[in-house]
């Protein structure tokens, strides 16, 4: 499952973890822009996918951002955490994994992942090596943090399964309201019309009788 993260190497801002007044931006469309956006970003990206990266906010200078915070179209990122810059090989490394992943459908990489995971085995004692904040203690060994992240990822991807089940199941009940709406105003529209036939077949009646009163009315005269 994909989800929304700034591509700077060694930043670790996500969807889920942005703190309040980040945001995240697109790429340019223009030439001019993208080339300036690849010279400040050299050795800085893994990947970098115009229509799919996105950056945070965390590395544009004020002086891009306007008064209501959007990005201005002549923004460029500078602004960069002091840590290793990618090698070339690095990043030839990380462009190839992703590529990779981007060759292998959901199903069979959630099956990879089970798989992987059913060889994982609990440490003995783990509750003992985490603490209340859900950190693994500081003697806590190596499989014990990956299994904490194990479980982390477990748990949010039960949680998100369940979103997207309820989301599912307000899209259903939107769309009976919304095809019950419109059964009812087909009703109501054909009632109208029969209001409106059974209004005229009353006007042409009151018209006979108006004609019959007054050829009663001149008969009486005479």
């Amino acid at each position: 499952m994909t989800y929304m993260h700034c591509v700077v190497q060694g930043c670790k801002i996500t969807i889920f973890n942005k703190p309040i007044g980040v945001t995240f931006h697109n790429c340019p469309t223009s030439h001019e822009m993208r080339n300036k956006w690849l010279h400040a970003l050299r050795n800085k990206c893994a990947v970098l996918d115009w229509s799919k990266s996105r950056i945070c906010s965390k590395h544009f200078e004020h002086k891009y951002f306007d008064a209501q915070r959007k990005l201005k179209e002549n923004a460029i990122p500078t602004l960069f955490p002091l840590n290793k810059l990618l090698r070339p090989n690095e990043l030839s490394s990380k462009f190839k994994v992703d590529k990779l992943l981007t060759k292998v459908s959901q199903s069979e990489l959630m099956n990879d992942i089970r798989n992987s995971i059913n060889k994982i085995k609990e440490p003995a004692n783990f509750d003992n090596m985490v603490t209340e904040d859900l950190q693994c203690k500081a003697d806590a060994s190596k499989e014990a943090q990956l299994w904490l992240i194990i479980k982390k990822q477990e748990n949010l991807n039960s949680r998100l399964l369940e979103a997207v089940e309820q989301n599912k199941k307000h899209s259903e009940v939107l769309q009976k309201n919304m095809d019950d709406t419109r059964s009812s105003k087909k009703s109501m529209d054909q009632n109208i019309e029969t209001y409106k036939y059974i209004v005229k077949c009353l006007q042409e009646k009151l018209a006979t009788l108006e004609e019959q009163i007054e050829i009663l009315t001149a008969v009486e005269s005479r």
